[in-house]
């Protein structure tokens, strides 16, 4: 009967500690990399939830999308293991600062969907170790663009542009606003990708993007001559 009570004594040990969730208050102990004020100003300025964007072109053609997340601040690596004859359990490993904001289209071209993902981050490091990895993070972003032509190496699917906030930004203007930190970006391709597509996927045509820092991409070029501009 003794035996009995230890290993019963045992296994509810085992099984709550597979429940267990390490470190999830403030105040932890954790690495914590936070955007500098210098980086706060190189983000969107924060759209909500629902907000329309509005692209037009010369023929007076629109594109328009929708604020579908936007979420800005704190965030959580967390690496999930198998427990020892129980769950699965999650340790938190650090935190940091990052900004991801979703449009998604309002006509017919559902797929058409754009990200903005940016954050203060330990690039090449091993997330995983146990204790928490120590480091100096890197500032960085990337967004994607349905209608980019442009890819890395040989996968179309590849599509998504590093955003380089090293690099001398030009101002624009049009639809009666001043645009101040803007870059371009260039896919230096003249073809056409998926020039079959039809609803829900547009053909991927666009070889210029403008992104501004605070308001994400302003405007875009295809490859049949029309200039797209934010409303």
């Amino acid at each position: 009967m003794a035996n009995m009570k230890i290993t019963a004594f045992l296994l509810l040990i085992v099984l709550l500690l597979g429940c267990t969730r390490e470190n999830i208050e403030d105040g932890d102990g954790l690495p914590y990399y936070e955007f500098t004020t210098a980086e706060k100003d190189q983000l969107v300025l924060v759209p909500q939830v629902g907000d329309e964007i509005v692209f037009k072109n010369q023929d007076l053609e629109i594109l328009k999308f929708v604020v579908g997340s936007s979420i800005t601040g704190k965030t959580t690596y967390t690496k999930w293991s198998s427990g020892f004859w129980g769950p699965s359990y999650a340790t938190d490993r650090f935190h940091y600062d990052s900004q991801k904001i979703e449009y998604l289209s309002t006509d017919h071209y559902a797929n058409d969907m754009y990200r903005i993902n940016i954050m203060k981050y330990p690039i090449n490091r091993n997330y995983n170790a146990y204790p928490p990895i120590t480091g100096t993070p890197k500032f960085y972003g990337y967004f994607t663009f349905p209608l980019w032509n442009g890819y890395r190496d040989t996968d179309p699917m590849l599509n998504s542009i590093e955003i380089d906030f090293n690099t001398p930004t030009n101002s624009m203007f049009f639809n009666g606003k001043t645009y101040s930190n803007v870059s371009v970006y260039f896919s230096n391709r003249t073809e056409v990708l998926n020039p079959s597509n039809s609803i829900p996927d547009h053909p991927r045509n666009v070889h210029i993007i403008y992104y501004d820092y605070h308001y994400g991409i302003i405007g875009f070029d295809d490859l049949n001559g029309k200039n797209w501009r934010l409303e």
